[in-house]
């Protein structure tokens, strides 16, 4: 999988710090990986992630699985093999998108956390320069393009 993907000049994702290496953990992934190898019935995607982050540490020490691949790789094992799903309704939830949308809650949470400090603490609002917005395109659903505010009113 790391060679395929490295010979379509792909990221993994999942994989990656900015921050945190194998020699610096992230603790929350810590917690979590260890809290499913005691409560889930079985973790054979994680246990894949992991020997991904295997391989690709021992070419970058921040190539670690990162708390959203964590999170997406657990998700998939416990609709897999919770019992309370068939495997083609696991596939489905999948399919659909069922864990972006979780993502999206998560995220949501965060951006209402950070207008709340940004107001407490009498702070400007941080707006992120148009410029370097990404937007996916039509056709382009599995990849993004970044697009300027100029070439979008130009489309308009």
């Amino acid at each position: 999988f790391v060679t395929l993907m490295r010979k379509q000049n792909k990221l993994i994702l999942g994989i990656g710090h900015k921050i945190k290496s194998r020699t610096n953990p992230d603790l929350r992934v810590e917690i979590i990986k260890d809290f499913a190898k005691k409560h889930f019935p079985a973790t054979p995607v994680l246990d894949y992630a992991l020997q991904v982050e295997n391989i690709t540490t021992s070419k970058k020490d921040n190539l670690i699985l990162n708390v959203d691949g964590a999170i997406g790789v657990l998700f998939v094992d416990l609709l897999r093999h919770s019992g309370a799903f068939t495997r083609e309704e696991s596939e489905e939830y999948i399919k659909i998108g069922t864990l972006n949308g979780l993502f999206v809650l998560g995220r949501s949470i965060g951006f209402i956390g950070h207008y709340l400090d940004q107001k407490r603490l009498k702070q400007g609002l941080y707006r992120h320069p148009w410029d370097d917005i990404s937007y996916l395109t039509p056709g382009n659903e599995l990849g993004r393009t970044v697009a300027s505010l100029d070439s979008i009113n130009k489309k308009a």
